[in-house]
């Protein structure tokens, strides 16, 4: 079997994934741009693998049809943006992914965030590096009234970390969970209700057709003054050029992102100091980056055994 691995890095917190592959007999092609790869560069270099160990990249049909051989498209994450289902199915490609390994790791990036913007640490931070000594006044984040869209393994978690705060949730989420709900006393309500009601906004939801621009000027409008926007899902979701209207006409209070619609990001938000930006780091802790990858190699080598997938993921999921 030969594996190409388009994610990068791969294997630099721990041998133990690429220690697997090799182990179990299995030919392995590294990303050799030590970048994120474009697609038209995994299209030109994926060649007859069978298998592809993928990271964010699209998937489209020009990489399809240049790796005639695959079989299997084992994601290192959660997002499944990038991989067109249709086309998966239209070709006999099956789908993995590790929906559990990141969970924690972004929602801590997400508490940080909120701790960062709530008392203006980056700002300050940067301010007293320049000389100027503004003992800047914060808000609290004890007692404030939560708001949460998606509440799946990261939303909850998310909940159990910053229920310690003594904060108010409100949650909107398709398919709500009402048994998770009544052990923190969450107020499942509307997309207007979180928009309207909610210091912090936290946008925990994937990126699909209907969740494209799901936070616009509009939606911005809703929110008091006084919000905080954080999205740690996927870029697209937030509408950028909106964010940067609302935030630089200070329309809400500030901003945390860490996933945007291209990536590197160069865009306009980097022009604004109430606006915390990471780049795309929400998995990106030691432990949850060494499971992902194993994770995501231990589904090639159930495949390869011919073994049961265990999150092998379908179109109309």
């Amino acid at each position: 079997m030969k594996v190409f691995v388009s994610t990068h890095p791969f294997s630099s917190t721990s041998q133990t994934p690429l220690e697997l592959l090799k182990s179990n007999e299995i030919d392995v092609i590294l990303n050799s741009h030590e970048r994120k790869i474009t697609t038209r560069e995994l299209a030109s270099d994926i060649g007859n693998s069978d298998v592809l160990i993928a990271g964010t990249e699209r998937i489209t049909e020009e990489v399809i049809k240049n790796a005639p051989n695959l079989k299997l498209i084992s994601r290192v994450g959660v997002g499944l943006d990038g991989v067109n289902f249709e086309l998966c199915n239209k070709y006999g490609i099956k789908v993995t992914y590790t929906p559990d390994a990141p969970t924690m790791a972004v929602a801590e990036l997400c508490v940080g965030i909120i701790l960062d913007l709530s008392r203006k640490i980056s700002y300050t931070d940067r301010n007293v590096r320049k000389g100027v000594w503004d003992r800047y006044m914060g808000n609290l984040l004890y007692g404030k009234t939560v708001g949460i869209f998606g509440m799946g393994r990261i939303g909850k978690s998310l909940v159990h970390l910053l229920s310690s705060f003594n904060v108010k949730f409100l949650v909107n989420d398709i398919t709500p969970d009402f048994s998770f709900g009544r052990l923190y006393n969450i107020e499942f309500v509307s997309k207007n209700d979180v928009l309207e009601k909610s210091d912090i906004i936290s946008i925990n939801i994937p990126l699909k057709k209907d969740t494209y621009d799901f936070i616009t000027l509009n939606e911005i409008k809703k929110m008091r003054s006084n919000a905080i926007l954080i999205n740690t899902a996927r870029g697209g979701i937030v509408n950028e050029s909106d964010l940067y209207e609302a935030l630089k006409n200070s329309m809400i209070s500030g901003a945390g992102i860490d996933v945007f619609e291209e990536e590197p990001y160069k865009g306009k938000l980097t022009e604004l100091g109430n606006c915390v930006l990471t780049c795309h780091v929400g998995a990106s802790t030691i432990n949850s980056r060494t499971e992902m990858e194993t994770q995501a190699v231990e589904e090639v080598i159930r495949f390869k055994n011919e073994r049961p997938l265990k999150n092998e993921v379908f179109a109309n999921e």
